[in-house]
């Protein structure tokens, strides 16, 4: 991601409805794994950005985030509550089977040789641990929004399937998400392939407080749905797997 993105983020993260939409996906999913009991799980987030989901983590056990770029761990460090690590997403620096759950929430469409990405994430979890994912969904929406991101691709339900699966993952749940505005987002995305501007920029703004709110409170709803029930259409894609 370019540096300004990274600014972006960590200063709109804890607010933005579409963090905190995603954040409660990924939490409720979590949960759903970690089940009823009292275990305390090692997860990783792979590919923590700025650190605003990591610090969310915590409450389920101890939280390693990793990520490459050294301004988003600076800035992720400011948050606490978790031990951040500066690596490469392909070349893990830890042992086979350390973690009980990864977390890897829009960082795939990121990473160039996402099979080998995959690849990692599948060694360092436990046999009978999980990994959950987001991706970006549709092809055909790729943007300048994608552009700004650093984003190599946007994927499809069966590029996802296929990935996991080479990789000793067997798909437990694979479903759409933020399907409610998927409509305005794709009118929205489509129109500006056609706009030319000197830097690209994502499409990331925080809008006026009572709109955030409601796109908020919007997303909880989907956020609980998509967390029981297969949507047929979205903006992004959520996996939940486990390794064989």
């Amino acid at each position: 991601m370019l540096a300004y993105e990274y600014e972006i983020m960590h200063a709109l993260e804890l607010r933005h409805w579409w963090f905190r939409g995603r954040r409660r996906l990924l939490i409720n999913l979590l949960r759903g794994v970690a089940g009823a009991g009292s275990k305390t799980l090692r997860i990783l987030d792979y590919g923590c950005g700025t650190g605003g989901n990591t610090s969310a983590y915590g409450s389920f056990g101890h939280v390693v985030g990793i990520e490459p770029d050294s301004a988003a761990v600076r800035l992720a460090h400011q948050r606490g509550s978790a031990l951040y690590c500066r690596t490469s997403g392909t070349a893990l620096p830890f042992r086979d089977g350390s973690f009980d759950v990864v977390m890897a929430s829009d960082v795939l469409e990121h990473i160039e040789h996402d099979g080998k990405a995959v690849s990692e994430i599948s060694r360092v979890v436990r046999p009978g641990g999980s990994v959950i994912l987001s991706v970006p969904a549709h092809g055909w929406l790729f943007s300048q929004h994608d552009t700004a991101l650093h984003h190599f691709r946007r994927y499809s339900k069966p590029a996802v399937r296929h990935l996991l699966e080479r990789n000793r993952l067997v798909v437990r749940r694979l479903s759409y998400w933020n399907a409610a505005l998927f409509p305005v987002i794709c009118m929205q995305r489509l129109i500006g392939k056609g706009r030319r501007t000197g830097q690209p920029r994502s499409d990331t703004v925080l809008p006026p407080r009572l709109l955030n709110e409601a796109l908020a409170g919007l997303l909880a709803v989907e956020s609980a749905l998509a967390s029981r029930i297969a949507l047929p259409w979205g903006v992004s894609l959520v996996a939940v797997a486990e390794r064989r």
